[in-house]
């Protein structure tokens, strides 16, 4: 199959694929530079497993609410939690962290233990991430999210970016940092439950991470780290799928390849052009 029958086969029969991972690339991209520079990347993959743990509580006989409702409800709440314990000075956030992450994954299991088996194997399916099955309601909730997010990153840009770059000159200059780094987590914890649901958590991880850093390679301005981040995103997934279906990949790693060449490309790049 040639490319152009490739791209129409994918746009014409895979849409919510195409556009969801696009949303979910640029979106997490976008917020994985506050995530990069406050130097919290492993919250990145504890909030996703967080969320699996809150679907996987969704699947036990006697919980009665969507598995989407109960990962986000899971998530805020574990994410607000959090946003408390980040801020202390007794407990460094690697520790906490580790911590999370190590009891996610095992509450998982043992959740898992207690469910069906036909569930289990939904479950697993969404942890290597099943982009090609996405519904149109659930790409719907995510473009949502995606808006509600990008006005309030919008509105409030000036603040969350001074919180997350020079939070000790915004707490003397009487900024409530404790209130403006909830709210980031909060927007973060919704963002990365709705996106694991609709691409699972290797892709959602490796986009808070990658593209931000890639970014970092290739500009200095922090309003066009953003934008080169949120672009990355965004074209990524593109090329990733069309491989995908050239070469007969699973969509997820192909797609985390691809942003991670695109990483490799960017550091080559600022490291001869400082030669």
């Amino acid at each position: 199959m040639g490319t152009k029958e490739i791209v129409s086969t994918i746009i014409a029969e895979f849409p919510y694929a195409l556009y969801g991972s696009i949303i979910v690339g640029a979106l997490c991209a976008f917020l994985g530079v506050y995530i990069v520079v406050r130097r919290v990347v492993f919250l990145g993959a504890v909030l996703t497993q967080i969320s699996v743990l809150g679907l996987a509580i969704t699947f036990l006989p006697f919980i009665t609410v969507s598995h989407t409702v109960g990962s986000l409800a899971v998530t805020i709440i574990a994410v607000i939690i959090l946003s408390r314990l980040l801020t202390g000075k007794k407990i460094p956030r690697d520790a906490m962290l580790g911590f999370i992450f190590a009891f996610a994954i095992a509450a998982r299991i043992l959740i898992l233990q207690k469910t069906p088996k036909v569930e289990v194997a939904e479950i697993e399916n969404l942890l290597r991430g099943d982009i090609l099955f996405v519904t149109p309601e659930l790409f719907y909730l995510m473009l949502g999210v995606f808006i509600a997010a990008m006005i309030v990153h919008g509105l409030f840009f000036k603040e969350f970016t001074y919180i997350a770059f020079d939070a000790e000159t915004a707490r003397t200059q009487g900024f409530n940092t404790g209130r403006w780094e909830t709210l980031f987590y909060v927007i973060a914890a919704v963002v990365i439950a709705v996106a694991t649901h609709i691409v699972g958590d290797i892709f959602v991880f490796g986009f808070l991470v990658i593209p931000p850093i890639a970014a970092m390679q290739l500009v200095k301005p922090v309003k066009a780290i953003f934008l080169v981040a949120f672009l990355i995103g965004a074209l990524t997934p593109m090329l990733g799928l069309l491989l995908a279906f050239k070469f007969d990949f699973p969509a997820s790693p192909a797609i985390i390849a691809v942003v991670a060449v695109a990483l490799m490309l960017a550091w080559a790049r600022n490291t001869l052009r400082h030669k």
